[in-house]
């Protein structure tokens, strides 16, 4: 026994998160979106493949940064080992806990839609903050999102993002599908148990530099919006920004 130590003295630890406060209640993001039976499927045809998207309708004071059309015009110029699209509203507690701007799922498997597939989120456009600490990784992000041409106001609590409906478009249809599918073709290369043999940071980097390989070669695009066609499928043009 250590001098000075005494059993019974209270854990400093005690009642707080390092102590285990909480785990239990720790919230998790699961792989399959759970979607409301709500969702639209949409179908489009691509260099000769059909391209299914499932639509959540989005809340008030959300939208998608792109529309359907928008995707299948970024993936006529890309090559893409990936046939199934998820526009999908996050909840509140998800939003809070876990925000995104998109993920890449390897076995998609919901209202008879199977295989890989890409999911893209709603958003608002209030400000959203970051704290003071930056550490490498987040500084390339912060790079990222400023070429993106989103607005970052310094306050005494940290750093305040300011997006508007274009600078989250670039955000999302420029960068985030590109680099979602780069973790799609990195995977296939390489298969379930290499690419997870790597860091975190490697299968970022890989991704990273698809994209950015990508976008050099991309042709953008104003905005593709068919009122006639979304009202035709079901879309509501209210859940798309423009």
């Amino acid at each position: 026994m250590r001098p000075g130590w005494n059993p019974t003295r209270r854990n400093r630890h005690a009642g707080t998160k390092a102590n285990g406060l909480g785990r239990e209640n720790s919230f998790w993001i699961p792989d399959q979106r759970g979607a409301p039976a709500a969702a639209i499927v949409v179908r489009r045809q691509v260099k000769g493949r059909d391209i299914t998207f499932l639509v959540d309708p989005a809340r008030p004071g959300y939208t998608y940064p792109c529309t359907v059309d928008d995707i299948a015009a970024v993936l006529e110029q890309v090559a893409a080992p990936v046939e199934i699209f998820v526009l999908r509203q996050p909840t509140r507690k998800q939003e809070l806990h876990a925000p995104v701007w998109g993920r890449a799922l390897w076995h998609f498997d919901e209202q008879g839609l199977q295989g890989p597939a890409i999911v893209l989120e709603a958003h608002s456009l209030r400000p959203y903050r970051w704290s003071r600490h930056i550490d490498p990784e987040r500084a390339r992000e912060l790079a990222r999102l400023r070429d993106d041409g989103q607005e970052v106001v310094k306050t005494r609590r940290g750093l305040e993002f300011r997006p508007t409906p274009s600078s989250m478009r670039n955000t999302v249809l420029f960068r985030t599908l590109l680099h979602e599918i780069g973790h799609h073709a990195d995977y296939n290369k390489r298969g379930d148990q290499a690419y997870y043999q790597r860091t975190t940071t490697e299968r970022e980097d890989f991704a990273y530099r698809y994209a950015s390989e990508a976008q050099a070669r991309l042709q953008r695009f104003a905005p593709i919006v068919d009122l006639a066609q979304m009202e035709a499928e079901g879309l509501d043009p209210a859940w798309f920004a423009r």
